[in-house]
C-alpha cells in the first residue's frame, strides 16, 4: 500500500509538471517527463494488479474501491495520452486501439456467457440424468424387494426340500441382491461426485459473471461519455469541413468562368485562322484559274495568228498563180496577127 501511494503521488506530480511545460519551446525536457510518466504509469498498473491479486486472495470490501481507482487511473492516463497524441500528431490511434481492446474483451465476455449457458444446460441435463438414475434405482430397489419377497415366498414354499437346497437358494438370492445393490450404489456415488463438480463450476462461473458484469457496466458508462465528447468534436469538424467545401466550390466556380472565357477566345482565334486559310486558298485558286485562262488565251491567239498567216500565204500563192497565166495568153495573140499580114 505504501508503494501504491508513492506511485500515485509521483504520477500526479509528473502530470502537473507536464501541464506546466506545454508552452515551452524546448521539447527535450517535455519528452523526458512524458517517458517518465509512461514508466510510472506502467509501474502503477503492475502495483495495482499485485494489490488486486493479494486482495483477491484475502477478499474484503476495499477490493472494489481499488478496482475502481485502477479503472479511473487507466481512463485518466488514456485520455491524457489521446489528447497529447491529437496535439502532437493529429491522430487518436491510442483511443482506437483501446476501443478495439474493449471490443475484444466484450467478445470474450460474450463467449464466456455462451460457455456459461452451455455449462448450465449441461448441469440441468446431468441433474435430469441423476434424477432419472435415482428413479431407476428406486424402481430397481423396489423390483429387488419384490423379487426378495417372491424369493422368500418361494423359500417358504420349498422349506420342505432339503436344507442344502434351501441354503444354496438363500445365498444365491442374497448374493444377487448384494451385487445389484453395490452396482447401483457405485453409480449413485459417481453421479453425486459429478453433480458436486458441476455445482462448484457453476458457482465459480457465477462469481466471474457478476464481476465481469459490474466491470462492463462501468466501462459502458465511460464509453458513453467518450462517445458524447467525440460526437461533439465530429460536429465541429464537419462544420469546418463544410466551410472549406463552400470556399473551394466558390473558387472552382470562378476558375470555371475564366476557363469558359479562355475557351471562347481560343475558339474565336481558331475560327479566324480557319477563315484566313480558306480565304488564302480561294485567292490561290482564283490566281491559278486566271493563269490557266491566260495560257489558253495565248495558245488560242497563237493558233489564230498561225491560221491567218497560212491563209495569207495561200492567197498570195493563188494570186501568183493567176498572175502567171495572164502573161502567157497575151504573147500568143501578137504572134497570130503577124502571120495574117
Amino acid at each position: 500500500m505504501t508503494e501504491q501511494k508513492y506511485l500515485e503521488k509521483r504520477y500526479q506530480d509528473l502530470i502537473e509538471q507536464r501541464s506546466s511545460m506545454k508552452g515551452m519551446v524546448n521539447k527535450t525536457k517535455y519528452k523526458e517527463i512524458q517517458e517518465e510518466i509512461q514508466d510510472v504509469s506502467r509501474a502503477l498498473r503492475e502495483s495495482t494488479n499485485n494489490l488486486v491479486r493479494n486482495l483477491k486472495e484475502n477478499p474484503n470490501v476495499s477490493g472494489n474501491l481499488i478496482k475502481v481507482q485502477r479503472d479511473r487511473m487507466e481512463l485518466h492516463d488514456l485520455l491524457l495520452r489521446a489528447i497529447q497524441e491529437l496535439r502532437d500528431r493529429g491522430t487518436y490511434y491510442t483511443l482506437t486501439s483501446k476501443v478495439n481492446e474493449e471490443k475484444t474483451s466484450r467478445k470474450k465476455f460474450q463467449q464466456l456467457k455462451i460457455r456459461e449457458r452451455d455449462l448450465r444446460e449441461t448441469v440441468l441435463k446431468l441433474e435430469k440424468q441423476l434424477q432419472d438414475e435415482n428413479q431407476a434405482f428406486q424402481r430397481t430397489v423396489t423390483n429387488q424387494k419384490q423379487a426378495i419377497a417372491r424369493l422368500k415366498e418361494e423359500l417358504s414354499n420349498v422349506k420342505g426340500s432339503t436344507s442344502i437346497d434351501a441354503k444354496f437358494k438363500r445365498r444365491e438370492s442374497l448374493a444377487h441382491v448384494s451385487s445389484v445393490w453395490r452396482e447401483f450404489k457405485l453409480k449413485e456415488r459417481d453421479l453425486e461426485e459429478k453433480a458436486k463438480d458441476f455445482e462448484d463450476k457453476m458457482h465459480t462461473e457465477n462469481i466471474v459473471h457478476n464481476e465481469t458484469k459490474e466491470f462492463l457496466i462501468r466501462k459502458h458508462k465511460s464509453l458513453v461519455d467518450d462517445v458524447a465528447s467525440w460526437e461533439a468534436k465530429y460536429e465541429k469538424d464537419v462544420g469546418e469541413m463544410d466551410e472549406k467545401t463552400q470556399q473551394i466550390t466558390h473558387k472552382r466556380k470562378v476558375l470555371v468562368e475564366k476557363l469558359t472565357i479562355l475557351q471562347n477566345r481560343k475558339q474565336g482565334e481558331l475560327e479566324d485562322e480557319i477563315n484566313a486559310k480558306a480565304l488564302a486558298a480561294a485567292e490561290a485558286k482564283v490566281k491559278r484559274d486566271a493563269e490557266r485562262l491566260a495560257r489558253r488565251q495565248n495558245k488560242a491567239a497563237r493558233s489564230i495568228q498561225s491560221s491567218i498567216r497560212a491563209y495569207v500565204k495561200r492567197c498570195k500563192e493563188l494570186e501568183a498563180i493567176r498572175g502567171g497565166g495572164k502573161k502567157k495568153g497575151g504573147k500568143g495573140g501578137k504572134k497570130g496577127g503577124k502571120k495574117k499580114k
